[in-house]
């Protein structure tokens, strides 16, 4: 399902009169702020971002997903390639041949559906890889 359709399916039946939300003082101010910079209403400003956080939010829980179709060793490679790891550095820590580590980076990509390390890396920026691996040379 796609985000817009599971966005649709969030607010389909409910109109958005029933959605009250009360905001601190703080997070009013700052809708306003933007709002009038902006040129807009605060309602499409809040709406907006909404559907942004709510965007993001499916993104990561795809991506998710897909960390749990890895094999635990492509997990730990990726996991080392997120820290900024080497392919030369990967292949020493896990004591296999760069190649093997190239390998598993591909198989990876092809499972999330992206095509270079930095794409990679992008989509997992939000993911706590500090238990994966030791120190950093």
């Amino acid at each position: 399902m796609s985000i817009k359709e599971r966005f649709s399916c969030i607010f389909s039946n409910t109109s958005p009169a029933e959605y009250p939300i009360k905001l601190n003082e703080e997070l009013d101010q700052s809708l306003r702020l933007l709002a009038e910079r902006e040129g807009c209403s605060v309602e499409k400003v809040a709406t907006d971002m909404l559907a942004f956080a709510l965007a993001h939010r499916f993104a990561l829980e795809e991506y998710l997903h897909r960390w749990w179709l890895l094999t635990s060793r492509e997990q730990q490679v990726v996991a080392l390639l997120c820290q900024d790891y080497s392919t030369k550095q990967i292949a020493e820590l896990l004591v296999i041949s760069p190649e093997t580590v190239k390998s598993h980076i591909h198989n990876a990509l092809i499972k999330f559906n992206l095509h270079d390390k930095t794409k990679l890396r992008k989509a997992l920026e939000g993911f706590d890889f500090s238990d994966w691996g030791g120190d950093k040379r």
